[in-house]
């Protein structure tokens, strides 16, 4: 049905700078709130997983298996302890939280109302983050960001449809504090959670972004979250092929979503004190045996970007992150799943480099650069946002150099997922929980 003449005149006058002021000043409030909650969550998860790592490797040291069961007993109350909060007092914190924010937006599923959500998504976050579990620290921004735009858009009766452009502009401003990325954070608003490009909706983005993100950088610094040399330009010969490591991308991400889901229905079948059982055995051997492979990757991602790594410490990094990422996101901590995203493609992507180097040297193939593209071009294949992608990580990593290449493997990554039927991960998870009609399910 067409609009009346009424109701249009109503939606232009409502876009003058008196209709807009209000839902601004709010999303100025709301950005300023984001940076101090997701700054002084980032300061939280760093210091608590310092003092956890040093725990860890000072039982290591221990002689016979002392050591082994302090780590166990670590592992099992860094698990036991965030889950316990989420089922008892915030269910809706679960798990990432994005999927969640889209159904918001979808109308699918009511804002959060539970004054309970944001202690458990931030103290238990940062518990779980620290635990040495392959969990990120962006769902939990994201989640709470939407929260506080629901909050204030709630408390101060804006208009639904402004209560709804803040919630996902506050959202967008989460990513873009959990990351210092604000292109990235405005454009993950536009393009993954809302797929929308209105006129309010792009104000609230960049006024929450763009304030969030150096509040947040006063509490921990303006360093990038990843340093590197700036990349040398690609030369032309060797475009083709970042086509086909976007399309070798495009089938991992596939694979990589399958598992995340077949993960989250067989954990779900577990009665939740099994679940941690299980859970901190695994974590607790991962960090026994193979203590590069734990954590949210961004220390890994690093080293990756450093270029030191060989091929066979590669191979292992990369099977092992690939099954536990997914396993980490099944027990329905409160965690996220981009940053172990982006370390898995940061691995599979320097393994590209270095075999490109060794059959094909005259390309001038980079491990670092080619490690840049791979962490793009997962986040496309898996989360379907392919600009969003570009951009978030050349500002994580300055790499603008590797524009063409970005967009030459981001593309046929994303659509290779796209064509073989699989859905973006966080739509399918969406969905996933509305069939379970849980809206508080651990997805």
């Amino acid at each position: 049905m067409m609009p009346s003449a009424h109701e249009v005149s109503s939606a232009n006058n409502s876009d003058t700078l008196g209709g807009i002021v209000p839902l601004a000043l709010l999303a100025i409030a709301s950005g300023i709130l984001i940076g101090l909650v997701g700054g002084s969550f980032r300061l939280g998860v760093m210091h608590v997983s310092q003092w956890m790592n040093a725990a860890y490797a000072a039982l290591h040291a221990l002689p016979g298996w002392s050591g082994f069961a302090g780590v166990l007993f670590l592992s099992l109350l860094l698990t036991a302890l965030p889950l316990w909060l989420v089922l008892r007092f915030a269910p809706e914190a679960a798990g990432s939280g994005i999927q969640r924010v889209e159904a918001v937006w979808l109308g699918e599923i009511e804002p959060v109302k539970n004054h309970a959500f944001l202690p458990v998504k931030f103290f238990g976050g940062i518990l779980a983050l620290a635990s040495g579990h392959a969990l990120g620290r962006e769902g939990p921004v994201v989640q709470m960001g939407s929260a506080i735009g629901a909050y204030i858009g709630r408390y101060l009766k804006l208009p639904p449809s402004d209560q709804r452009s803040l919630i996902a502009a506050s959202a967008g401003a989460g990513l873009a504090v959990a990351f210092s990325a604000p292109l990235g954070g405005l454009l993950f608003t536009l393009e993954e959670l809302t797929r929308s490009a209105a006129a309010r909706l792009v104000i609230a983005g960049m006024i929450t972004c763009a304030v969030g993100v150096p509040v947040a950088q006063y509490l921990i610094g303006m360093e990038p979250v990843f340093k590197m040399a700036q990349p040398a330009e690609p030369r032309l010969l060797s475009l083709p092929l970042y086509l086909l490591f976007g399309i070798a991308i495009g089938l991992l991400g596939f694979v990589y979503n399958r598992l995340i889901l077949v993960t989250l229905t067989q954990m779900g079948r577990l009665a939740p004190w099994l679940r941690v059982l299980l859970s901190a055995l695994v974590l607790a051997l991962v960090v026994w045996y193979l203590p590069f492979v734990a954590g949210n990757g961004e220390a890994l991602n690093q080293v990756v970007l450093d270029g030191t790594l060989g091929g066979s410490a590669l191979l292992l990094l990369l099977v092992s992150r690939f099954l536990f990422g997914p396993f980490s996101y099944g027990i329905g901590l409160p965690g996220g799943l981009f940053a172990p995203l982006l370390a898995l493609g940061a691995v599979a992507g320097a393994l590209f480099g270095l075999a490109g180097d060794a059959l094909l040297p005259t390309l001038g193939l980079s491990v670092p650069s080619c490690a840049v593209i791979g962490m793009a071009a997962l986040f496309s294949a898996s989360v379907r946002a392919p600009l969003t992608g570009i951009v978030l990580i050349i500002e994580m990593t300055g790499a603008s150099t590797l524009t063409l290449p970005l967009l030459l493997a981001c593309l046929p990554a994303a659509i290779v997922p796209f064509w073989l039927g699989d859905l973006p991960i966080y739509e399918a998870l969406r969905q996933r929980m509305l069939q379970h009609n849980k809206p508080a399910s651990h997805d």
